[in-house]
């Protein structure tokens, strides 16, 4: 057990800076982008996300996943899943390419005709590294797969970056992505060290099948459902009103989707370890749930109080109307890492047969959701949203409590006071930020209060994980000082 969490500290600590650092570069890169176009060119690409995610679904087809969970994996099942992902990455290309005038008549953007059948060329390239990836998490290089990303994002920024700023427009968006997917790929075909041989087994595929369809599935469900908002708003409204949800949206999600994949992605393999033992799995459990949201919470929070003077300074004025979106999204990014956590579970044990009944449950009412109140206004669409999120985390529970006893009220009672404390920091963050004039100062004083206020309040309500850092920190300190010394 200690040599696993000696792992899962050093994977996270990776992973997470690959998320941090990536989300870091990407948001620098994003200032500057959209400093420079219009909201209407991010919503063109918005309009094809539904179309991309669900042929992302497609493609991966739960190959990635059954790969890491499977215990005796062989050099087959690698070069079955690879040549079948390549396979569905040609058709899927394909698909897209003839249907892209369609695409563009559906949203009335002729635009969308060329801009389809070169944005959806990364499908193709992704096809080539799912196996790689999936094999390095195996690995648990995490080290690997962060120094790549970091690469890509730094590399191809600065692609997107002067391309924008010379006058190519949506097209800036396009060939970034690209390129993005095409550095990533080059790079982890150098480090990953595997390459397939000439081999394809039908039984191994119906082995790894068996436990990825039920994931095809519920993937496909959740990326409909998921990706509903963009393609019914940009149906009803325009592409300037997708523009506007997709920025709010991107926003609320960056603390929360950090987190999320962070956990998601070192703790998966790990915990696939301990799948049998379900006391010690619990244990761990209960650490991934509730650690996280020391962090996450005053972060989504900070981001909703310095709403304005964060939109001003990083983006511009042109953004300022995503922020009464941003800030009840923020809210609905407190709930959706509660709910990957517990889907994680149902990976774990291999029981996505549970995981697609649960999103053949939920999905529906979320879909109602959003056709309900897309004819009111973007604010209800979002509200609603967030709305559905609470209500999908309390489903997601169900099994959790089921398998390990663990429900929806014991996991409340953990997270409440972190939700407390960072609802606190939020008021207190706002009210001081309101006494000051100028964005960045707005910024700088609103931070330095929030972090006061929050670290005082974690403190005297003797929180565990502030009394596990605290250590942690002083050692760190201490070994640096005898270095220095």
């Amino acid at each position: 057990m200690a040599s696993l969490r000696k792992e899962a500290i050093k994977g996270m600590s990776w992973t997470a800076l690959e998320r941090f650092g990536t989300k870091v570069m990407r948001i620098i890169i994003a200032m500057v982008i959209a400093r420079i176009l219009v909201p209407e060119d991010y919503g063109i690409i918005g309009m094809l996300a539904i179309f991309m995610a669900l042929s992302q679904v497609v493609l991966n087809s739960g190959f990635a996943n059954a790969l890491i969970q499977k215990k005796d994996r062989t050099n087959t099942d690698y070069c079955t899943a690879f040549y079948f992902n390549v396979v569905v990455g040609l058709v899927l290309y394909s698909i897209m390419f003839v249907s892209a005038p369609w695409i563009a008549r559906f949203y009335n953007t002729p635009l969308l005709t060329p801009v389809t059948r070169v944005y959806t060329l990364t499908l193709l390239i992704n096809s080539l590294n799912i196996v790689q990836t999936a094999k390095m998490e195996i690995e648990l290089k995490f080290n690997v797969l962060s120094k790549i990303s970091l690469t890509t994002q730094l590399v191809t920024g600065i692609v997107g970056i002067y391309l924008a700023y010379n006058g190519w427009g949506v097209w800036a968006l396009v060939y970034q992505a690209l390129f993005s997917s095409l550095f990533r790929c080059l790079l982890l075909w150098w480090r990953a060290n595997w390459w397939p041989s000439l081999v394809f087994s039908w039984d191994s595929f119906r082995r790894l099948f068996s436990f990825g369809s039920n994931l095809l599935l519920s993937g496909t469900i959740h990326t409909i459902y998921t990706n509903l908002y963009t393609l019914v708003i940009g149906k009803v409204y325009s592409p300037y009103e997708v523009g506007i949800y997709n920025q709010a949206n991107h926003f609320a999600m960056i603390p929360s989707g950090l987190a999320s994949s962070t956990i998601v992605t070192v703790n998966y393999p790990i915990l696939s370890r301990l799948q049998d033992d379900n006391a010690k799995l619990l244990v761990a459990y209960r650490k991934m749930l509730v650690s996280p949201l020391f962090l996450l919470y005053p972060l989504l929070m900070g981001v909703a109080a310095l709403g304005e003077p964060l939109v001003q300074s990083l983006i511009g004025d042109q953004w300022l109307p995503i922020v009464p979106y941003m800030r009840v999204l923020c809210l609905a990014a407190m709930v959706s890492p509660l709910t990957t956590i517990n889907l994680n579970l149902l990976y774990v044990k291999g029981r996505t047969d549970l995981v697609l009944k649960l999103d053949l449950i939920k999905k529906p009412i979320g879909i109602a959701v959003v056709l309900a109140t897309v004819w009111f206004g973007l604010m209800p669409v979002v509200i609603g949203k967030a709305v559905f999120e609470c209500m999908a985390f309390a489903f997601n529970c169900y099994y959790t409590r089921k398998l390990l006893n663990y429900g929806l009220m014991r996991q409340i009672r953990e997270i409440l006071p972190t939700a407390f404390r960072s609802l606190v920091m939020g008021i207190v963050c706002y009210g001081a930020a309101q006494l000051v004039d100028g964005n960045v100062l707005k910024l700088l004083v609103g931070i330095l209060v929030g972090i006061i206020t929050y670290g005082l309040l974690a403190y005297f309500m003797k929180d565990p994980t502030l009394a596990e850092l605290l250590p942690l920190i002083k050692n760190r300190l201490t070994r640096k000082n005898s270095v220095e010394s």
